[in-house]
């Protein structure tokens, strides 16, 4: 097993891990973070900043992510930015979720993602796999539509979805399982800050 340094404690917390690319992270990854944080009652969120994306052509600075990230949550009490990813040099969640898994089995680990990202989740690296690994939390983010709700993810882990008035429960559940957290939303987009328009 690699050896690795992990971010903070995990022995027996519920830990949301959230990965992004965060080019450049913003209020509405914080807003999502926080949302999670509450709704799953976690002790923590790591966030992990991409050492690349390889669905993105254009994956920006590592160092400026870096510190965009830690701009927006280095702050919070609760909330860890860390570049674990690059110390293992992956470039893809699977093997990063692994490793931590593997160095912390007693911890309660939750992947959370934004629902812009799980209409393409399926075109990730072993995403079944991460599906098998830890509980999801899908919060909802502006402009998604039925198409996230009817996801490739969606229709093959139908039966493990959870009623997200019993979202507490998902770190202590066994994988798959997943929620859908709505509620209200945060305009911020990555997209919209690089090219200028917000």
């Amino acid at each position: 097993m690699r050896p690795v340094r992990l971010p903070g404690p995990a022995k027996g917390l519920r830990i949301g891990l959230f990965g992004g690319s965060f080019n450049p992270a913003h209020t509405g990854h914080l807003h999502l973070a926080e949302t999670a944080m509450k709704r799953l009652r976690l002790d923590w969120v790591w966030w992990i900043v991409a050492r690349g994306n390889p669905l993105k052509s254009d994956h920006g600075d590592f160092n400026a992510r870096l510190a965009s990230a830690e701009a927006i949550a280095g702050h919070h009490p609760r909330m860890i930015v860390t570049d674990i990813e690059q110390q293992l040099g992956y470039s893809y969640s699977w093997p990063t979720l692994l490793t931590l898994v593997s160095h912390a089995p007693e911890a309660d680990f939750v992947w959370l993602m934004g629902a812009d990202n799980m209409v393409g989740f399926h075109h990730w690296r072993r995403w079944q796999d991460i599906a098998r690994l830890m509980p999801i939390a899908i919060v909802a983010r502006p402009g998604v539509g039925p198409g996230a709700r009817n996801s490739k993810f969606t229709r093959t882990f139908v039966k493990d979805r959870i009623a997200e008035a019993y979202a507490p429960l998902l770190p202590d559940l066994a994988a798959p399982a997943w929620v859908y957290l709505t509620g209200p939303l945060d305009p911020s987009s990555s997209t919209a800050i690089r090219e200028g328009r917000a």
